[in-house]
């Protein structure tokens, strides 16, 4: 991962992924220099492929030092550098995913700057990569700076019901879809802890976060009955 300079002016319509341009990056002073960490476009086309978004919109990307003093900040910080994003996604009906959901999804794939509730909105989400050591887990509703928690799942009380497999064997996958890693293989009649976060439609099932031997994956959750 590594930070590039563009210029809006001639980079602007750049394409960085399948999903993201430069432009939507750039810093809302309208200045030509835009910075951005390659890691962001990789990890936010992670959470667009995760709940099959309809789309992601980047509201404050790369800020200049006095833009980013302008909206609140110490000119200083992981905007200012290029590594940092925050933004709103949207699911396949067009509806804002919460941030809370996309807070526990950051979290699961190892990211170590996260602000839930960015600026206060519920919906917006703040992500940071900068080879943190310590993590930063934010609730930003409450505090622009200090960390809120070690982990979402303790601080938001998501709970683990038991569930049994109704399939004669049920893969547990890295993520959501039928293209995902499998990672396991229970069979029938399992016991499995499945968080009360809700499910995520894609591929013609509902996928449910599941815990095992102490890992964080996915499952179908029509084979999983109480």
């Amino acid at each position: 991962m590594s930070v590039k300079t563009y210029s809006l002016k001639k980079d602007g319509e750049k394409k960085l992924s399948p999903h993201f341009k430069v432009r939507e990056f750039r810093c809302k002073d309208g200045t030509d220099k835009v910075l951005i960490e390659s890691g962001l476009v990789t990890h936010l086309e992670k959470v667009y492929e995760h709940f099959n978004c309809s789309r992601i919109d980047i509201t404050s990307g790369y800020r200049t030092v006095s833009h980013d003093k302008a909206v609140g900040g110490r000119g200083a910080g992981n905007h200012v550098k290029g590594k940092a994003a925050d933004f709103v996604a949207y699911d396949k009906n067009g509806d804002k995913i919460p941030s809370r959901e996309i807070a526990l999804y950051l979290e699961d794939i190892g990211v170590k700057g996260i602000g839930y509730r960015c600026g206060g909105n519920a919906n917006v989400t703040h992500m940071d990569i900068n080879y943190r050591t310590l993590k930063w887990y934010g609730d930003e509703k409450k505090s622009m700076n200090a960390s809120a928690c070690k982990s979402f799942y303790a601080y938001f009380g998501v709970t683990w019901k038991q569930r049994t497999v109704t399939a004669s064997a049920l893969k547990l996958r890295a993520d959501t879809g039928t293209d995902a890693t499998v990672k396991y293989t229970v069979p029938k009649w399992a016991h499995l802890n499945v968080a009360d976060t809700g499910a995520i439609s894609k591929d013609g099932f509902k996928w449910v976060r599941v815990k095992y031997k102490g890992k964080i994956l996915w499952a179908a959750n029509e084979y999983l009955v109480k």
